[in-house]
């Protein structure tokens, strides 16, 4: 059975984002965030594999436009699997020999030096397009407010909460919480990843019809529900 995703506004603008550049002759910022400096990280680690899988998207329409990416990353041991998958992307195309190692951007597990270099590329390099997905920290609003002073469009997304004011600020198309995974997953149309978001959601329904019954119950003073939970 083929599982469906709804598509997102920000997924859906991401062929915009890079149509602009190309009609500009600008390059595109693409960043997954701090991420706690590692692929390891429970809360960031997904993220940032999620922003990854959207970056492969993102440079296969590149590729096909004869746009320049650059990717800035404070994550070292996440360098190789973004070279192989902006690689990949080259090859899709047809492009293999238009790749460049070097616009994989690593600052060493080091947030400063990574967030002061995006700004600096910002400022020199004033890309068309700004796209920031994963795991972000504080540099969030600093590189965004950069994209938004030079007039570049610009597509956020984290599952940080104490991020997302700054990025759906900032942004024109945001990505909130699980919509971040949820892109992901439509993007790839891995059939594992798709299958575990649709388990997901069946056992959010689950819960909210348990609760749903739970209170009803309640109200006419039924706690057997309660009890059952409790084992």
């Amino acid at each position: 059975m083929k599982i469906k995703v709804r598509t997102f506004p920000a997924v859906a603008a991401i062929p915009e984002a890079i149509g602009r550049a190309a009609e500009m002759g600008k390059p595109v910022y693409y960043s997954t965030g701090l991420g706690q400096l590692t692929l390891n990280n429970q809360l960031n680690g997904p993220q940032t594999l999620a922003g990854i899988s959207i970056l492969g998207y993102t440079t296969r329409l590149c590729a096909k436009s004869g746009v320049k990416i650059t990717y800035f990353t404070p994550i070292a041991d996440s360098l190789p699997l973004v070279e192989e998958t902006m690689r990949n992307a080259y090859l899709a195309e047809g492009k293999p020999e238009e790749f460049d190692p070097t616009t994989a951007i690593n600052f060493q597990n080091e947030q400063s030096p990574y967030l002061t270099a995006s700004l600096g590329w910002i400022q020199r390099e004033k890309p068309a397009s700004s796209i920031l997905l994963g795991g972000f920290y504080y540099e969030s609003v600093c590189i965004a407010e950069a994209g938004n002073i030079i007039g570049a469009m610009q597509i956020g997304g984290t599952a940080n909460t104490h991020q997302l004011p700054f990025l759906v600020a900032t942004c024109d198309y945001t990505l909130i919480m699980e919509e971040l995974y949820a892109a992901s997953a439509e993007i790839s149309g891995n059939p594992d990843v798709l299958g575990s978001l649709k388990g997901e959601d069946l056992l959010k329904f689950l819960v909210l019809a348990l609760l749903g019954i739970g209170f009803l119950l309640a109200l006419i003073g039924n706690t057997s529900l309660i009890g059952l939970l409790r084992l």
